[in-house]
């Protein structure tokens, strides 16, 4: 199984707040995207990995999936970048 994880990052410079957008692929389909969600940082992986749980594509916990993703980096691609529009995500 093959996961590409997609992210966005936006910071709002008015209230200092950041926000994000992932959308994750399993073996070329699409099982779902967050479209807006606070956080920053890598906020938008533990937002991927809520969709691989709802989705059933992963049962573990957060820390499993970290674990996981760092035990078998071959089965991931994790892209992320940092947008200046809000429309952008």
């Amino acid at each position: 199984m093959h996961t590409v994880i997609i992210g966005r990052r936006w910071f709002q410079k008015t209230y200092g707040n950041t926000y994000h957008s992932v959308s994750v692929l399993v073996d070329g389909e699409s099982i779902g995207c967050v479209p807006f969600a606070y956080g920053y940082g890598e906020q938008y992986i533990q937002s991927a990995h809520e969709l691989l749980v709802k989705a059933g594509k992963f049962t573990g916990d957060y820390s499993a999936f970290c674990q996981d993703r760092m035990n078998n980096r071959q089965n991931y691609t994790v892209t992320v970048s940092d947008v200046a529009r809000q429309k952008d995500l």
